[in-house]
């Protein structure tokens, strides 16, 4: 559910939800002139993350309209007995999940890491980029890569060519520790076995 707390027991929650979703995406488009190109990154973000809670909340209210109006019409045709079609459905959707658990959890888990692989070659992308730009102006300014840094730098932007090398080392340390997280969840037997 993307983060978000569902009220699955009162429809009347999941249409509040809905129209407090919908409220926020508006005033967000309504601010910025009702244009997607004027949106900063962090709009961005907060609409993407609305519409995605839209894509759970809107299918349930549709479904739980269907299911009044199929059990309404059910009912006309066979009384008590209609409660027989939800009741297998639900039987048959149970008896499934219980036997292919352990196949669900490891496809999600794959999927899950295919998901993680993904941003991590993002992020290893950017940072090659970054170290290919900061080479670059290294190139450019060797004044830049002889600053002795353990003192203040004399020459314009060598303070900042300090900054980012430190910032890149610590970034790239980072990034190691994350690959190792990355390796060691997408081959624990856990999720694939446990449970």
């Amino acid at each position: 559910h993307f983060g978000a707390v569902v009220r699955t027991t009162h429809v009347t929650g999941t249409a509040t939800d809905i129209g407090s979703t919908l409220g926020r995406i508006t005033m967000i488009y309504l601010r910025h002139g009702c244009r997607s190109s004027n949106l900063n990154i962090v709009d961005q973000a907060e609409v993407g993350v609305d519409a995605r809670k839209l894509l759970v909340l809107l299918p349930m209210l549709i479904s739980y309209l269907f299911g009044t109006t199929a059990g309404a019409y059910f009912h006309t045709l066979a009384g008590v007995y209609a409660l027989l079609i939800p009741a297998t459905l639900t039987g048959v959707v149970g008896t499934f999940y219980t036997m292919f658990r352990q196949q669900l959890k490891g496809y999600l888990k794959n999927i899950e890491a295919e998901r993680l692989n993904k941003d991590f070659l993002k992020i290893r992308g950017t940072l090659e980029r970054t170290q290919m730009y900061l080479h670059e102006f290294k190139a450019t300014h060797p004044q830049a890569s002889n600053i002795d840094r353990s003192r203040a730098p004399d020459e314009e932007g060598g303070q900042v060519v300090i900054e980012l090398e430190e910032g890149f080392e610590d970034m790239l340390e980072r990034l190691h520790d994350i690959e190792e997280e990355i390796e060691t969840f997408c081959h624990s037997p856990r999720g694939a076995t446990s449970r």
